[in-house]
């Protein structure tokens, strides 16, 4: 791998710990091929091991440092420690030679210092961070680590152990235009049911995809949407709608027959729903902002289905979205009062008989079963028909949680 690789993955990392979102960043877009991959590894890694890398970090380097000194540092690092075909030689000499371009020789020298003494200490490091405490040994925020102990008890370290390394990558089957055979075929995936194909060569659906025979949907949340069971001829409302998965899903379940309303609360974002319908050849949803806390008066009492996926912590998804596992519990604080206003929001679209789908991307109870629990006390007129809270190291390869909410009368 070239030296470019590794100070592209320096230079994202940099990005990250500021603050940028890792899925957005565009450091690696100048690589091709191998070296592209083996910056992302090191870019991600690094990020998914953050607290774990600086504890390690923390016993050698006992004076103040330059940040990025620290960074590249912990780059090194994570290549001696869990990137197995990595020489450990290679992951030194190759990270002190971006040290000598970025920060001058006497630099690298502390640099080549810290991360010899690393490699040295390999096994007696993995050992101690084994029998760590476990938001050392899993790199999360130790109060969100805490949080989902006191949720899930034993189940606690194999959650956080799912979170790291590489996730399959589902595909919706568009059957208004394709199957699932065909599509497998297209892309050399695996069939897993008549409407899911799990790839194996992402190459082949960036290439793929525009025609429209499918797009890329997590498995758990393609299980919300026939949880939602939409039949063609419905009236279907979804909430919150973008990036519009959910709404999709539906429109294939009803043939395309029946009146999808999407709404959202940023504008900005529902031409990607718009956009993909195309693709797919899907004409009967319409998009429109709306603030999912406040229900639109002219669709009350009119939906056969609501999709209710609310904004939610996302820590059932840390395992694609690293940076959620630093945020402390109370930064989710804020979003609990919206998601009961939007369940109770969403409530009034259905018709007697409806059913509502309420949803998180998240494992964290209060979001999920405490909310359903609120609501259902509070309105009399539902009820709930079955609940299921899908696990990260399960299939699913994400956590979720669903609910299917009736309205009788």
């Amino acid at each position: 791998m070239s030296d470019k690789a590794r100070l592209s993955a320096f230079y994202a990392v940099k990005r990250i710990f500021g603050g940028a979102y890792s899925n957005l960043i565009t450091e690696f877009d100048g690589l091709n091929g191998l070296d592209r991959a083996f910056a992302e590894r090191i870019a991600l890694g690094t990020l998914e091991r953050k607290i774990t890398l600086e504890t390690v970090l923390s016993n050698y380097v006992k004076k103040q440092t330059d940040t990025d000194i620290l960074y590249l540092i912990m780059t090194g690092i994570y290549q001696i420690l869990y990137m197995d075909r990595v020489p450990d030689s290679a992951a030194c000499d190759e990270t002190v030679n971006i040290a000598k371009e970025v920060f001058g020789r006497k630099n690298s020298g502390f640099v080549n210092a810290v991360l010899r003494n690393v490699a040295r200490s390999k096994q007696k490091i993995l050992e101690n961070l084994d029998n760590s405490e476990g938001y050392i040994k899993y790199s999360a925020n130790k109060e969100l680590f805490e949080l989902i102990q006191s949720q899930y008890g034993d189940d606690t370290e194999k959650i956080f152990e799912s979170f790291f390394g590489n996730k399959p990558l589902f595909l919706r089957v568009n059957t208004l235009k394709s199957n699932a055979t065909s599509v497998a075929d297209e892309i050399g995936g695996t069939v897993i049911s008549e409407t899911t194909v799990v790839a194996e060569n992402s190459q082949k659906v960036i290439e793929k995809i525009s025609d429209g025979n499918f797009y890329i949907q997590g498995l758990a949340s393609q299980k919300a949407v026939k949880l939602l069971d939409a039949k063609p001829g419905h009236t279907v409302i979804d909430v919150c709608a973008c990036p519009g998965g959910k709404s999709l899903g539906a429109a294939i379940d009803m043939q395309n027959k029946g009146h999808i309303y999407s709404f959202d609360l940023h504008k900005n974002k529902l031409p990607l729903i718009q956009k993909s319908a195309e693709m797919l050849g899907i004409t009967i949803i319409k998009t429109q902002v709306n603030d999912a806390r406040r229900t639109v008066d002219s669709l009350i009492g009119t939906a056969d289905r609501v999709i209710c996926d609310v904004p939610c912590s996302g820590t059932g998804v840390m395992g694609s979205k690293p940076e959620i596992k630093y945020k402390s519990p109370d930064e989710f604080k804020g979003l609990y009062p919206t998601q009961k206003a939007i369940i109770n929001s969403a409530s009034k679209y259905l018709k007697v008989g409806g059913i509502m789908v309420y949803s998180t991307c998240s494992v964290n109870k209060i979001e999920n079963e405490d909310n359903v629990r609120d609501f259902l006390e509070n309105n009399n007129n539902f009820r709930l028909i079955e609940e299921k809270t899908y696990l990260p190291y399960g299939e699913e390869f994400e956590g979720f949680y669903t609910a299917k909410i009736i309205r009788e009368k």
